[in-house]
């Protein structure tokens, strides 16, 4: 609207200019009268109107009535603290012991049997060892031989009933037992014998001998440092040997 009444308010300012030109043209002609210059000049007003436009606001998109619905939050659970566990230590594991190495397994026949003869009766002190001992004697099983053989005597006691008394186990190597100048035998000493009779009442003894093949040392006395395997079909026959014990009273 504001361009369109410039325009024409320049078109009016145009044609005000043409009838200004054309009034010097016909003064050129005509010499004008002698006037006093008393004539108040013509002004053209031109009457701008300015129309202010309608304000309209723009129509905003109607709202639908509707019901905002509020997540409910689900309840806060409590935080429970969790105890501190300690870490715990890896066991400690034993370094393995190293364990003597078994005698390879053999095989030989019963030794021969000598002495004592089965039921022989010995004796002992009650309260000290006595003079007899166990004098074992044998023969060795055919084709034996070697350093790694020895002869194992099992001895065990049992009093009036049943009820075990002692027991012991001795070696001997058969090079040993081959070699003594005193003959072929173990002698099995006084105060061993008074120790399968501890208890004041007589014992049975009951004992046996085999074949093992062994590592380790074997004791003058007969006790092994290290192990033994029996070898199969050597352990002879139990044998018993009566022991009396008797009273200094």
């Amino acid at each position: 609207m504001k361009v369109k009444n410039l325009k024409w308010i320049i078109a009016l300012g145009i044609v005000a200019l043409a009838v200004s030109a054309c009034g010097n043209s016909n003064a050129t002609l005509t010499p004008p009268p002698t006037r006093v210059a008393t004539q108040t000049p013509w002004i053209i007003y031109v009457p701008v109107t300015t129309t202010p436009e309608p304000t309209v606001l723009p129509l905003l998109p109607t709202a639908e009535g509707k019901t905002t619905t509020v997540p409910t939050r689900p309840p806060t659970r409590a935080v429970v603290a969790k105890p501190t566990v300690a870490p715990t230590k890896p066991p400690v594991v034993a370094a393995p012991i190293a364990k003597p190495t078994a005698a390879p397994a053999c095989a030989y026949s019963q030794p021969d049997i000598l002495e004592p003869n089965d039921g022989a009766e010995r004796r002992t002190w009650e309260t000290r060892p006595g003079s007899d001992t166990f004098i074992f004697k044998w023969n060795p099983p055919p084709n034996i031989g070697g350093e790694d053989l020895a002869y194992k005597i099992q001895i065990s006691s049992t009093r009036p009933g049943g009820k075990p008394a002692g027991g012991d186990v001795v070696y001997i190597t058969h090079n040993k037992f081959v070699s003594d100048g005193q003959g072929r035998k173990f002698v099995y000493d006084a105060q061993r014998v008074h120790g399968l009779a501890q208890g004041g009442d007589d014992v049975t003894v009951v004992w046996n001998i085999s074949v093992v093949k062994f590592t380790g040392t074997i004791s003058e006395q007969g006790y092994l440092t290290g192990t033994a395997v029996e070898c199969t079909g050597s352990r002879t026959a139990n044998r018993t040997i009566i022991l009396k014990v008797l009273s200094e009273g």
